[in-house]
């Protein structure tokens, strides 16, 4: 189970729910900036995504990380706690 509540399966499903899609992009986002994957290679990753889903999922957190305090929050954390290994 991830930190956002919902499993890695669940990650890379094809469901559309607004709070799991919201937390799929902030993992695409996160994955992107802490690996060397290209955006094909991340999508493939989320369940065969095509690399626009992870380019536009990339773009859209990085302005919401701007422009909402609560998702640069739960990027800054979900960052911390993959980088300290918890």
């Amino acid at each position: 189970m991830s930190s956002s509540g919902f499993t890695v399966e669940q990650l890379c499903s094809t469901k559309r729910t607004r709070d799991l899609v919201h937390a799929r992009q902030v993992s695409m986002y996160v994955c992107r900036e802490l690996t060397d994957l290209s955006y094909p290679q991340i999508g493939a990753e989320y369940g065969g995504k095509d690399h626009t889903t992870v380019l536009y999922a990339y773009e859209k957190v990085s302005k919401l990380t701007k422009e909402r305090r609560k998702t640069y929050e739960d990027v800054t954390t979900l960052i911390q706690t993959l980088l300290s290994g918890r």
